[in-house]
Formats: C-alpha cells, structure tokens, sequence
C-alpha cells in the first residue's frame, strides 16, 4: 500500500509498463505476414511436443536464448519423412524441388537446414567459453567439445552443418506473447497487494508454499540417501537428476526418471568406500538403540504442525488482519489470579486500619474521664 501513496514510484512504475507494452505491441505494419507462411509450420513440428530436443543457454552480448543440435534435426527429418509429408508439403516443395520428396540422405538435410537459416528461423551459433584454456607455449587450444553447451556465440559461417548448434530466432504467434504478459503484470499487482488479501487467501498460500517445499527438500533428502548407499557399493545412482539444472526446464528437470553408472574407482576410493560403509553401519546401530521410528515420526509431525502454525499465527497476529492475536487459556487464569490476590491485600490493609481507628477511640475516652474525676476531687 506504501508503494500506491508514493507518486513518484507510481508514475515511473506506470511509464515503465507503457513501454512494455510498446515492446510487446509493436509490429509490422504492412500486410506481409513476419514468418515464411511455407516454412512456418515445419519449424512449429520443430519445436512442438513430438518434435527435437531444445535447450537453453547463454549468448554472448545478448539475452538467454533456445538452441538445438544439427544431428537432432537431421535424426528427426529422415525418420519423420511420412509426418513432413502431411503437414510440410509446401516447405518440402520449395528445399527440394521439383517433386519435394522426403528427405532421404545428409544432401536433403542440409538444404532444407539452409533455408530455415535464409528464412530466420535461426542460425548458426559455436561453444565460446568464458575463459579458454591455453598451452603452456601460449597458443590457444582447440574448444572442448560440450553436447550441450551453456554459452554460444554466433558464427561468420552460416552454412548448414548436422555438427553445429542453431539457436532458435522463431517467436510464434505474438497473441501467446501479449497473454503471457499480461498474465505477468497481473501477477505482479497481486502479489504487491498481498497485505490487503483476505485472510483465507493467505493462509492458503502459506500452506501451499508449506506443502510445496516439503516434497521439494523431502525429495532431495531422499535421492542423497539413495544416493550415498549405492555409492558406498561403487555405483552412481541418482533420482532425478536433472532435478537442479539451472538449464533444463521445468518438464525437463524430472527427466529421466533416473541415472546408472558404474563409478572406475582406484583402490584409495575403495578403502574410503569401505570406510564409509563402517561408519554408517555403526551410526545407524547407535541411533536404533536410542531412537524408534515412532519417535522419529513423533517429531516430524509435531516440528511440520509447529511450522504451520507458526506460519497462521504471524500471518494472524498482523495489524491489517481480520483476527488479532488473542491470549491463551494460561494468560487468562493468571491475570485472574493475581487480581484476587490484590483484592485479599486490600481487605486485610482495610481490617487494620479500622482496628487502629478504634484503639484511637478509646484511649479519647479513657483521658476524658480521667479529666472528669480529677474535677470532681
């Protein structure tokens, strides 16, 4: 709310997103469509759900872009040949005429790769690492070659060639564009309005955020301990194990299910595995001395119901919420006491200071009539 009160952050957020939208809307103003209307849909089996494998990296100079291989494509376009047909006819017609049959060797291969690079569709890009390796005669080394590499740069050769990397220029349809940012923007207000939301709102993105990183650090715990006991046996097994890769999607974070390798140890690794094994085996006795699993399952609960409450309660004990924090039962039953407490003091205060107001009493009447006998002597 601080930030709607402050004109001059409103007025610089407002201009910043009129010049999204000029980004977003600006377009060609003549009737010729932006794409080539033969090669459009050969570059959208590309990239679809059955088409090759995209991955995203670095380009030097510029923002992140999605690339693919040149042997993936070539792998996709010879065994694809009865699908180009039905739905790429015209893109074959025009890279390889006259008949536009299907692509048989590497020859039809590259022509139909050169027009999608005439076409800008994409174009050809080659590893740049960030600090390349030298010899000790100061010449410059060959590139190690990557599969996959996570920095590009664009290439003064833009000939075809199944070897290469060619990063993706095809934007698609702008209308995806415009909906994905107003979807953004949308998220952006709403997530600035969070503290005028209403209560069950935030406590159900309390819990969904609860949820969401405990099967995250649960899955990770999980795949280490897999993990460390296949290793101990000389084995690499992971679950998941693109699941932390910075330059794999969402989807493809949890793919594949898993990955086997059998590790080449040298007999200094052996001693450390068998060593390992000893210490772990010893761990889990002591612990299983100690500790049951209905312990174990005990804390669990109670720390993950701990949590979430915690999480209620600030959430609650806000000044803008609808509940404010209320005492407990203890707090109560001590504020009552220690007013019964202050009432008895003050009874006892009042009994004595009547019993000395009497005491005063008498000692006026005894001196009063000991005045009185000695006027009548």
């Amino acid at each position: 709310l601080k930030f709607w009160f402050q004109p001059f952050r409103r007025i610089r957020f407002c201009n910043r997103l009129a010049t999204m939208l000029q980004m977003f809307g600006r377009g060609k103003k003549t009737d010729q469509p932006e794409w080539d209307q033969n090669f459009e849909p050969l570059i959208k089996l590309l990239l679809g759900k059955k088409g090759i494998k995209t991955k995203s990296a670095s380009e030097i100079g510029k923002k992140k872009v999605d690339y693919f291989r040149g042997k993936d494509l070539k792998k996709f376009l010879l065994e694809s040949g009865p699908l180009l047909k039905k739905k790429c006819q015209p893109a074959l017609n025009a890279a390889l005429p006259p008949n536009g049959d299907e692509p048989e060797n590497d020859q039809d291969v590259d022509r139909i790769g050169d027009e999608l690079i005439q076409r800008n569709f994409c174009y050809k890009a080659m590893y740049k690492p960030i600090n390349p390796t030298k010899s000790d005669s100061g010449a410059d080394k060959k590139p190690v070659k990557k599969s996959w590499p996570d920095r590009l740069a664009r290439t003064p050769n833009q000939k075809f060639d199944c070897e290469g990397f060619y990063v993706i220029t095809y934007e698609g349809d702008a209308a995806m564009q415009h909906l994905f940012l107003a979807l953004i923007i949308a998220g952006v207000l709403l997530a600035c309005m969070f503290p005028v939301w209403p209560m069950w709102a935030k406590v159900g993105i309390w819990y969904l955020s609860v949820i969401f990183l405990s099967l995250y650090f649960g899955i990770l715990i999980l795949r280490m301990i897999i993990f460390t006991l296949f290793w101990i046996v000389g084995f690499d097994f992971w679950i998941f194990p693109n699941l932390n890769d910075e330059y794999c999607g969402f989807l493809d974070s949890f793919k594949p299910f898993y990955s086997w390798e059998k590790r080449a140890d040298d007999a200094m690794m052996l001693l450390v595995r068998f060593g390992s094994l000893a210490i772990t085996a010893v761990a889990v006795q002591q612990i299983a001395e100690t500790t049951s699993m209905a312990d174990v399952q005990d804390f669990v609960t109670s720390s993950y119901i701990d949590v979430i409450d915690w999480g209620v309660e600030k959430l609650t004990a806000l000044p803008s919420s609808e509940k404010q924090m209320l005492p407990d039962l203890e707090e109560l039953q001590k504020e009552d006491n220690e007013t019964s407490e202050e009432g008895e003091i003050l009874n006892v205060d009042d009994k004595k200071v009547s019993g000395e107001d009497d005491d005063d009493v008498a000692d006026v009447s005894d001196i009063a009539d000991e005045a009185k006998d000695k006027k009548e002597l």
